[in-house]
């Protein structure tokens, strides 16, 4: 706290002026009025001769340039969804609704986000202005690019009447102007800008999905239905927002050229969706490690560390242990990244994934043992359903099996990622470890994990209530690789007894098989208590 200036000589004046006051105050008080009233003038004549503290500046956020117009372009998305549960794998979760907006296309066809009809049990498009509605079905998906085309079920009847097709921009570069766009409760275009600062390879939404994206800086006042928005540049289709960081004012948009590539792939009706490469490389930055690589001063390249099973790496004969020098002429530096004649620096796993098609021809020039080579071969992709561990499951349900109120399930990233954001600490250790190393049961030629994910009280399952999340080895001196293997096990006991084999305690258990038909019998009811419609899925 500061006080008003004070001078000492104006204090002493009003002082003497009532002196005689100050007269009848006994003596040993006088001394305290005299010396606190002169300490007083002291501070204050201080505290006047310091400069004044500068007000602290007010940084005002500059508000977003919004623009309105009329809407040719854009419909809205209603889409109801209902996925599946992984831990009770026989039900579904309570629906949900998403709307977004659409971007209208040639041929009426509609571009969103995949996102938005993930696991969808109905979708309908309706105008803008009008509400007028039309139901809708996915044309083509692709979770990993985070895209799908819709078209309608029903004769449009002038439902596209007075919108127009919005075609796609590939030319866009660091520092170019874009416009988000987005609906107002009537219908009219809000437009609000942004500007590109940078241009990566990021996650889209699911965590396996690296692609181009475009990060760009701006103010997007959120209207409703936002959820899929176009972004655009010059009035054409650069991208779709992805997501937006309110407190950094950073989106971070797919960009036109994935979208491009998505289009091109299903034109023939043969959609194959984006090629890759199935390495996990390391940097080279570190002198030690590239002197003991063997590398020369000077010389670029990464590390192979881990080459995916049935990936293009592995088809095309790369190994761990080699370094990757150049892809398609294209250099590779310490970091694994190539200068793009377009956006500059990026890295190197855009030249497969947004530059090539499944079945084009990657050429690879390695440094093996000290020896430079050159590799070729065509470029794939690895559908989710083939890998040991599937990175996602949409639109249908996960695979289990119902055995006498023991539950057996394939492991998927879905079903670790249902025990929520920190699945990697709360779902079962052993199961995490698994789903992140999972090469030595490719080696075994295992083709799903199947696992113990939990049990349901029943007279077989007396003791074992508190088994769950263990990986089943063998049924019935059977090696289970997948959930058809153990299916066609339990219809084989021994002696009436079926034996089902761990890889951890405790080991073996034994099930009666006549008790486990009879429980089968009183599990399998929709109106029961665990509405069991069915005790197997196994597609």
């Amino acid at each position: 706290m500061t006080f008003p200036p004070m001078n000492i000589w104006a204090t002493n004046k009003r002082l003497h002026k009532n002196i005689p006051a100050f007269l009848h105050i006994p003596e040993a008080m006088k001394y305290f009025i005299v010396w606190f009233t002169i300490a007083a003038s002291l501070i204050s004549v201080v505290h006047a001769e310091k400069p004044a503290k500068a007000p602290t500046a007010i940084i005002e956020v500059p508000m977003p340039v919004i623009t309105t117009g009329t809407n040719t372009s854009l419909v809205k998305v209603n889409c109801t969804q209902q996925a599946w549960n992984f831990r009770i794998a026989w039900q579904k979760v309570p629906p949900t609704g998403k709307r977004g907006l659409g971007v209208l296309l040639a041929g009426n066809r509609i571009l969103v986000t995949a996102q938005l009809v993930a696991d969808a049990t109905y979708i309908e498009l309706e105008q803008a202005e009008s509400g007028h509605k039309l139901p809708a079905k996915v044309l083509a998906v692709d979770y990993e690019a985070n895209l799908a085309l819709l078209e309608a079920t029903q004769n449009p009847d002038g439902f596209f009447a007075g919108l127009k097709p919005l075609t796609l921009d590939s030319g866009a570069h660091i520092k170019d102007a874009l416009e988000v766009w987005q609906l107002g409760s009537v219908g009219d275009l809000i437009s609000t800008p942004l500007t590109i600062n940078k241009v990566q390879t990021s996650r889209y939404f699911l965590e396996s999905s690296i692609f181009l994206t475009y990060e760009a800086n701006g103010i997007i006042r959120t209207e409703g239905n936002s959820f899929t928005l176009p972004v655009i540049r010059k009035g054409k289709l650069a991208g779709l927002l992805l997501r937006y960081n309110s407190k950094d004012q950073v989106a971070s948009v797919l960009p036109s050229p994935i979208i491009e590539h998505f289009l091109k792939d299903i034109a023939d009706g043969n959609y194959q969706g984006f090629p890759g490469l199935g390495v996990e490389f390391h940097q080279t930055l570190d002198d030690q490690f590239r002197e003991y690589l063997g590398m020369k001063e000077g010389q670029q390249g990464v590390y192979v560390g881990l080459v995916t099973k049935g990936g293009s790496a592995e088809s095309i004969g790369l190994k761990e242990g080699d370094i990757i020098l150049e892809m398609n002429g294209q250099k590779i530096d310490v970091r694994g990244n190539y200068k793009d004649e377009q956006f500059g620096t990026l890295s190197m796993s855009h030249i497969v994934r947004g530059k090539s098609f499944v079945g084009d021809t990657v050429n690879v020039k390695i440094l093996r043992e000290g020896k430079v080579q050159t590799l070729n071969g065509k470029l794939t992709r690895k559908n989710p359903k083939d890998f040991l561990v599937p990175p996602y499951l949409f639109d249908r349900g996960p695979n289990y099996l119902v055995q006498g109120g023991l539950i057996f399930q394939e492991l998927s990233l879905p079903y670790l990622q249902s025990f929520g954001e920190d699945w990697e600490g709360s779902a079962p250790l052993r199961l995490v470890h698994v789903a992140k190393h999972t090469d030595e049961y490719e080696k075994q030629g295992r083709r799903k994990i199947v696992f113990l994910s939990a049990t349901l009280p029943t007279n077989s399952t007396q003791g074992y209530e508190r088994l769950g999340g263990l990986i089943v080895s063998k049924v019935n001196e059977k090696t289970i690789n997948d959930l058809t293997d153990l299916d066609a096990a339990f219809k084989e006991s021994k002696g009436g007894i079926h034996k089902i084999e761990f890889e951890d305690f405790p080991r073996i258990i034994y099930l009666d098989s006549i008790t486990c038909e009879s429980d089968n019998l009183k599990l399998q009811n929709p109106t029961g208590m665990y509405r069991i419609n069915h005790l197997h899925r196994i597609e």
